[in-house]
């Protein structure tokens, strides 16, 4: 019996993983799952939808096939339904760091390694990283840290109601 490597025991065998989980990222598991292939899911939001919900929940998407209309919220809540009998894993908050061709594996698997040292053997990766994890470009100003979050914003987290004051 051989000596296994110990990172690849600690690793999680996958058939799929998806790196992104925005909205070309979640019917990338739809599309799998119709092949019957369960998916592992890594984004570095600690929430599935990307910047389609990261940055806009409310506004209205008008170039999606067949929907006249639809927010980022709408849809990625749809996505979710529709990937939901597909049993997908999701691995939130963290980054992949390492995507390499395992050259000691016979069947010529990836090792994806993340942020948070969550390891993958796995046999096909998908990138759907859209524009790239989301990291807002900081404002830099002296003393401005001690408004963020309180009177400066990066991001949108409830818009208010048609006639409300923000």
């Amino acid at each position: 019996m051989s000596e296994q490597d110990p990172s690849v025991a600690a690793a999680i065998e996958a058939d799929a993983v998806v790196i992104g989980a925005g909205p070309v990222g979640l019917f990338q598991v739809f599309e799998l799952g119709l092949l019957e292939i369960k998916a592992h899911v890594v984004d570095t939001l600690a929430y599935p939808g990307g910047q389609c919900i990261e940055l806009y929940p409310d506004k209205p998407i008008y170039d999606i096939p067949a929907v006249p209309t639809c927010t980022g919220r709408e849809l990625t809540d749809n996505l979710l339904k529709q990937i939901a009998p597909f049993g997908a894993t999701f691995h939130l908050g963290q980054e992949v760091t390492v995507v390499q061709k395992d050259a000691s594996d016979a069947a010529g698997r990836f090792r994806i390694e993340t942020s948070k040292g969550t390891r993958f053997l796995a046999k096909t990766v998908f990138i759907a990283g859209g524009m790239g994890s989301f990291q807002p470009r900081l404002l830099r100003l002296e003393g401005l840290d001690a408004h963020i979050d309180r009177q400066m914003f990066y991001r949108v987290r409830a818009a208010p109601l048609a006639g409300e004051r923000s």
